[in-house]
């Protein structure tokens, strides 16, 4: 697994690549928590190049929506594969997550939807 955590306009991008297995959900984690420390406006996690991810990956973001939530933004979800969107289906994880097909529709929905609550 790869993950990288970059900035555009205030929004933490997170880049997830490989698979996320068990192994890696404890340095997932870290890293995802280090990356909402300064508190972005949203977290997009873009899936596109992620081929596996565990019940232990799923519980790491279900923890990040959290913190996200109690600090007053949202985590989008993109660019799933189909394994992977039928991982979040079966689980029931697609009602607690805002899912767009890829990274530019997850950024432009964020532009969007920020733009909004400043109004």
């Amino acid at each position: 697994m790869k993950i990288a955590i970059d900035r555009q306009e205030g929004t933490a991008v997170v880049t997830v690549s490989g698979r996320l297995s068990s192994a890696e959900a404890d340095l997932f984690q870290q890293q995802l928590m280090a990356g909402l420390d300064d508190k972005p406006t949203a977290v997009v996690v873009d899936f596109s190049e992620l081929k596996f991810i565990t019940s232990a990956g799923l519980r790491v973001l279900i923890l990040a929506a959290k913190r996200a939530r109690s600090d007053g933004y949202y985590i989008y979800l993109c660019g799933m594969i189909a394994t992977i969107r039928e991982v979040f289906e079966v689980s029931g994880l697609l009602r607690i997550f805002i899912v767009h097909p890829s990274l530019e529709a997850g950024l432009a929905a964020v532009k969007q939807d920020v733009g909004e609550s400043v109004v």
